[in-house]
């Protein structure tokens, strides 16, 4: 089996890159779609999985998405031209061309079957688009790790106010302002206008992980998922779900609630990002694909 550092380029022209490693290609492959902030490199739970998913002849690719980093240059296909992405720049709207094109990928080597493996913010980009991405009939599972309830965490920290803020975003992105940096008092990142309206725009997608109102929303993108989906969450992770508003067992039900084929694991003394438990994440990730 062969470790590469390999590229894809979008229908819009951008360079991704990725790490993937090669297996039988009558099974399907993987691809592990990082987080908020983050890349495909730095956190030992992808090295984790990608390793045991090895052990069992499974190719998987972890990758650069257009969200990588905070403020990265992602050349065009000229090698010339850039363009100045990362956490605090992308339209989550977009994100199904980075998927799209690392599939392509993966079907140009032969793969016929794809699993769709994201990671905290990578959870709300798997999910839809498994509902509306161009190749979500060839996708057979998911696994969903450590997503998170941001419109609770805004909620929080504006107390409310945070829909009136999306509004002055919204206006900034019409007046060509969208990358200008908000201000501080709206959210705990210093993430751009446009950001902000893409995550925070009332939308379905969302308000996927709209734990926080679990007495009065009907989570309607969860019931449209109708693959197997394996969940992995730290029983520790502040990001799950807001004490102010809900709890883990509440969260849960939710899940079990709106999931109709879901596989829960809750991991005692884990964070977000699963450090000194990245084992037994990769061993759990493994149990699910391999046995489906």
């Amino acid at each position: 089996m062969k470790i590469d550092l390999v590229q894809t380029t979008t229908k819009d022209d951008l360079i991704l890159n990725g790490l993937f490693i090669d297996g039988n290609i009558n099974k399907p492959a993987v691809i592990l779609i990082h987080g908020f902030t983050s890349d495909f490199y730095t956190h030992k739970f992808f090295h984790a999985i990608q390793e045991t998913l090895r052990g069992s002849n499974i190719s998987s690719v972890a990758i650069q998405t257009r969200g990588t980093g905070i403020k990265t240059e992602f050349l065009k296909s000229n090698r010339k031209d850039g363009l100045w992405l990362g956490s605090f720049y992308e339209k989550l709207e977009d994100a199904h061309l980075d998927i799209t094109a690392w599939i392509e990928f993966l079907i140009s080597k032969g793969y016929k079957e794809i699993i769709l493996l994201g990671h905290s913010l990578g959870t709300l980009k798997t999910v839809s688009y498994l509902i509306e991405g161009k190749y979500k009939d060839i996708i057979k599972r998911i696994v969903l790790l450590a997503p998170f309830d941001k419109n609770g965490s805004i909620e929080r920290l504006t107390n409310g106010k945070w829909k009136e803020y999306v509004k002055i975003a919204n206006q900034k992105c019409i007046d060509r302002l969208g990358q200008e940096i908000i201000p501080e008092f709206y959210d705990e990142y210093p993430m751009s206008y446009q950001n902000f309206a893409s995550w925070y725009s009332d939308t379905e997608f969302n308000c996927m992980w709209d734990f926080y109102r679990h007495s009065t929303y009907d989570f309607p993108t969860l019931n449209k998922i109708l693959i197997p989906v394996e969940i992995i969450v730290g029983d520790k992770d502040d990001c799950f779900y807001i004490p102010e508003f809900s709890n883990i067992e509440n969260t849960k039900k939710v899940l079990q609630d709106n999931i109709r084929d879901l596989e829960f694991h809750l991991i005692d003394g884990s964070e977000h990002t699963y450090v000194g438990f990245e084992e037994e994440v990769s061993k759990l990730v493994s149990d699910f694909i391999v046995s489906n």
